[in-house]
């Protein structure tokens, strides 16, 4: 299960996750972003510290949303207090992407 929660509002979004982000919970995510109005949109922040598990099709959600704030010249950072998800995003190499 996956919660999601915007924690501030245009233009300087938070999002913050908690439970899973994987195959079968990814789409709830998907339906929260969807509802924001990109174009007011200064910067995205996904806090994650409160995921349990991360997987490979949650990565790539969120790579997703980078790329598209890289484009629109929207600021996009990820914070994170957990250390087991903090080293899978250095693994995969996020961080050297994506500040924190």
């Amino acid at each position: 299960m996956l919660s999601v929660r915007l924690e501030k509002d245009v233009p300087d979004v938070v999002v913050s996750l908690s439970g899973n982000l994987d195959m079968m919970t990814g789409e709830v995510l998907q339906e929260t972003i969807k509802s924001l109005d990109s174009a007011q949109v200064h910067s995205l922040t996904f806090s994650i510290g409160g995921l349990d598990f991360i997987d490979s099709t949650g990565v790539g959600q969120l790579l997703k949303y980078y790329k598209r704030c890289a484009a629109k010249d929207i600021c996009f950072r990820i914070e994170n207090d957990n250390p087991e998800i903090e080293e899978i995003l250095k693994i995969i190499g996020i961080r050297e992407l994506v500040e924190s």
